[in-house]
């Protein structure tokens, strides 16, 4: 089998797009696998050191800043108003802050963090679990910027703010059934808007994959995609991703206990692994997107063991393909980053491991974070690698086989979800309150 080019190499194949210095056009980034080219990033900073500046944001969420040239995207729940305070109709993990009913599209300068334009969605909001309805990241190619929400309204603007089509996935597909509220983020790939709707808790409907024509909101294709997983296990929270294999272009697409390859003209499923779920296990629901390094992808599902696989071939590889399965090391919401070599894998109760991408063999296992939960995927870039905890504390490390520390960084808040976005030298953390754009 011909090896898969990496993330890295396939975005600047493929995309044509800006150098990663400077945009950040969708939640994993200019190489859609949460790494950045960009240097001279901060190590150390705090509510007083290095921050550029810090803009009030109308309310949490669990979105990344989007960022192409001089204007920054960020989706959000509206202000709470006295009498109109979003509902709350399955509580997990203590009370979130309250928010107003409507979704938005904050477009922010990225020089001084002022807002540009709002474009608004009356009404839909709600809180769920550990998120509202403002959770996906929008994606943008420089001339449009796509918004999901978590109601299933797809829109597509101009960078002014000009509406130029929306579409609405529950009114033509039929009611999301996800047990903890839809959550997914869009990917943009040549020039189509990919949408993953995968669910069955609380429906009977099936899952699916839907590609819009960018710049019409045409449907270029819909495609269902099966599972046997019972109960909660079809729900998934996960973004596609783009991987070459053997010359020809491959979406990822990880969910109800399966990870499948299509091909991106059609959706058409070319492969499945599987062996996530060894004990069928009901509750299984999957949040963290696939891990790609090289040819390798590995997933998780909530606590089950890391399964990695060798991309590739034609229908069932779960036993031909298979690569490496650790059942110590596993993740449940963190998306795994790496350089090709190594992967990073962030458990959610605080502790980072290091594999080696091809064999599983471990270079450090479950080094204890500081105390807390982490919910943001880590970033790899300048040599370091950057994990932030839900109380907004950034811990940077040396990137490479050994557990370094270099800095452990507190900004003031209680619920940051975000992960971080780069853009030239800066970094910028969305938490619960507000935005930084964080430098030397």
């Amino acid at each position: 089998m011909k090896q898969a080019l990496s993330a890295v190499a396939l975005a600047a194949a493929l995309s044509g797009a800006a150098s990663g210095d400077e945009n950040w056009p969708q939640w994993r980034g200019p190489s859609l696998d949460g790494t950045s080219n960009s240097t001279g990033l901060p190590v150390s900073w705090s509510e007083t050191e290095n921050v550029k500046w810090k803009v009030k944001l109308p309310s949490w969420s669990g979105s990344t800043p989007v960022i192409w040239g001089e204007r920054i995207f960020v989706p959000s729940a509206s202000e709470l108003v006295p009498g109109a305070e979003a509902k709350n109709v399955r509580k997990m993990g203590g009370d979130r802050k309250p928010e107003g009913v409507d979704l938005l599209l904050l477009c922010l300068s990225k020089a001084d963090g002022r807002e540009l334009w709002r474009h608004t969605l009356k009404g839909g909001n709600y809180q769920i679990g550990k998120q509202n309805m403002s959770s996906p990241s929008c994606v943008t190619d420089g001339e449009h910027v796509w918004w999901l929400t978590g109601t299933g309204v797809l829109t597509a603007l101009t960078l002014e703010g000009k509406q130029v089509w929306q579409a609405d996935l529950q009114k033509s597909y039929g009611k999301f059934g996800l047990n903890w509220g839809y959550g997914a983020s869009p990917l943009l790939h040549e020039g189509m808007v990919i949408v993953p709707v995968l669910h069955g808790m609380n429906t009977d409907d099936p899952s699916y994959l839907v590609a819009f024509e960018g710049k019409t909101g045409k449907v270029l294709w819909r495609e269902e995609r099966p599972t046997d997983s019972p109960n909660e296990g079809p729900d998934a929270y996960t973004t596609p991703l783009p991987m070459k294999v053997g010359g020809q272009v491959q979406l990822v697409v990880a969910g109800g206990d399966y990870v499948t390859g299509h091909d991106p003209k059609t959706g058409k499923e070319l492969w499945r692994s599987g062996g996530y779920n060894p004990k069928n296990d009901r509750f299984y629901r999957g949040i963290t997107s696939a891990g790609i390094a090289g040819d390798v992808v590995v997933w998780c599902v909530k606590q089950g063991p890391s399964v990695a696989f060798r991309a590739g071939g034609k229908g069932l590889i779960t036993q031909s393909n298979h690569a490496w399965t650790s059942a110590d090391i596993t993740f449940d919401v963190p998306t795994p980053v790496s350089d090709g070599k190594l992967f990073y894998i962030l458990g959610d109760k605080a502790f980072l491991s290091c594999v080696d991408a091809k064999t599983g063999a471990s270079h450090y296992a479950k080094q204890r974070l500081p105390a807390g939960t982490y919910s943001a995927s880590p970033l790899l870039a300048d040599g370091k690698v950057y994990v932030t905890s839900e109380k907004a504390r950034t811990t940077v490390l040396a990137a490479g086989p050994e557990f370094k520390v270099l800095s452990e960084n507190q900004l003031d808040d209680d619920y940051t979800l975000s992960s971080i976005a780069v853009s030239g030298s800066n970094l910028y953390i969305r938490t619960s309150g507000a935005l930084y754009r964080i430098g030397k």
